[in-house]
């Protein structure tokens, strides 16, 4: 929740035109950004070493890490596209999945692109850490 007023006082400050206050505001986010890319890591490190148990477990580990494997690459491929398409992939996926993850619903055409590129990362990471929690770990860890 501490990271999410993060952001929330990262954008109020980007309506600030000092480019100090601009930097410092994406070096947060990509600390941000790396935080749950790390913590996304360390649950497939962890979903890797208990899928190896039970054959059964394997089979839905791995079903359920293709879904997560295709949601990426369909990131990917819309990254450097429109923003209402990456936008709506995202809100797609989160209801799809009814992962439950809240995203701030700001314009972002007002918001530069680096600094949109980084926000949709660090949803993009939110909603592949709560697919692993609501679904990866319950099958993994019988």
């Amino acid at each position: 929740m501490k990271k999410f007023t993060i952001i929330i006082f990262c954008l109020a400050i980007l309506s600030c035109k000092n480019d100090e206050n601009k930097k410092l505001i994406y070096n947060e986010l990509i600390n941000y950004r790396d935080e749950l890319k790390m913590s996304a890591k360390d649950k497939e490190s962890y979903i890797l070493i208990q899928k190896n148990e039970s054959e059964l477990i394997k089979t839905e580990v791995d079903k359920l890490n293709n879904i997560l494997a295709e949601y990426e690459k369909s990131f990917e491929a819309l990254k450097s596209k429109e923003r209402l398409k990456i936008v709506q992939s995202r809100d797609s996926f989160n209801l799809k999945y009814k992962l439950f993850v809240k995203f701030d619903n700001s314009n972002y055409d007002k918001i530069h692109d680096t600094i949109f590129n980084r926000l949709m990362e660090i949803d993009f990471y939110r909603l592949k850490n709560r697919f692993q929690d609501r679904y990866l770990f319950r099958k993994g860890c019988k």
